[in-house]
């Protein structure tokens, strides 16, 4: 069993030495100043694949290779043939709203995340490596893809790590959430980054205000739990309706979700706040759809 099991390591790591060798060339050959000098090919190459095997949540594959042209903040950039990529994986602090002003700390901790990128792209002369999840596009027909730099350096683990992201994930694009999310545990643990703002802090449904749109970690009871034909909702502390869409369920377990009532929970996602019309004695004023049972978590 030992020598079976050394047996797959071995085959685990030359997979992966190949996949960073091809990437790195492609990467290399833009560049004739390190083709021109064999002997620093040669110990990048190493250096390059010895570092691709320890770094934090390294690529599965790479679909494609390509250079960034432009980056618009911490989790979108633009590729140099017009392209625009979203980061799967991360959420980063808005720098700019359509639907309003952005708070001043927020705006800065994502002025902070975009410059953190831009650094990280600067390292390889913007060249990167993309790996694309099993939807390519979003409702705004960007690309969705995890962006590797030549040396295995995961872009959103960096991000998450220096506490500039949070990890959040889309189905059917969870294929490195449970690594993205250990590294989101680090980063709150030492309090990094956005996890020193009050926005970002667990709180309790009952300290929402009207003002509290964005997002949110909460811990709250859950008060009630219904079904219809659309969707399932849970009632947080009477004042929070948690929903998730029919297309979602899916994604989740239907016996734990049958079975939270009364059970104190910590959830996370982007909070709304209704229009005074839409409150009424028996609707909660605060509402939140979640999609993926990364976004739930069961307190003891």
């Amino acid at each position: 069993m030992a020598r079976s099991n050394s047996l797959q390591l071995k085959a685990y790591l030359l997979k992966k030495a190949l996949i960073f060798s091809a990437f790195f060339y492609v990467s290399i050959s833009a560049n004739p100043g390190v083709l021109a000098n064999p002997g620093i090919l040669a110990s990048t190459q190493i250096n390059t694949l010895s570092h691709a095997s320890t770094s934090a949540c390294p690529p599965p594959h790479i679909d494609e290779t390509a250079r960034v042209n432009y980056v618009y903040d911490g989790d979108t950039v633009q590729l140099e043939d017009g392209r625009k990529i979203r980061l799967l994986g991360i959420d980063t602090p808005e720098i700019f709203s359509k639907r309003g002003s952005v708070a001043e700390a927020i705006k800065r901790s994502g002025e902070q995340a975009k410059a953190a990128l831009q650094g990280l792209l600067n390292r390889a002369n913007q060249h990167v490596g993309l790996a694309y999840g099993g939807q390519r596009f979003d409702r705004y027909q960007r690309s969705l893809a995890h962006v590797f730099l030549p040396d295995g350096t995961n872009l959103q683990a960096q991000l998450i790590s220096q506490g500039h992201a949070i990890a959040f994930t889309t189905p059917p694009n969870d294929a490195m959430s449970d690594c993205y999310q250990q590294l989101e545990t680090q980063a709150i643990k030492q309090v990094r980054g956005i996890w020193k703002l009050p926005q970002y802090q667990l709180k309790r449904v009952t300290q929402l205000k009207n003002t509290s749109a964005g997002f949110h970690r909460l811990q709250a009871k859950v008060t009630r739990v219904w079904q219809n034909n659309h969707r399932v909702t849970l009632v947080l502390d009477n004042a929070l309706e948690v929903k998730i869409h029919h297309y979602d369920l899916p994604n989740f377990n239907a016996h734990m979700l049958k079975t939270l009532a009364q059970k104190n929970i910590e959830i996370r996602g982007w909070l709304h706040v209704k229009n005074p019309s839409q409150v009424t004695q028996n609707k909660p004023r605060f509402m939140m759809t979640v999609r993926h049972p990364d976004a739930i978590k069961m307190l003891h």
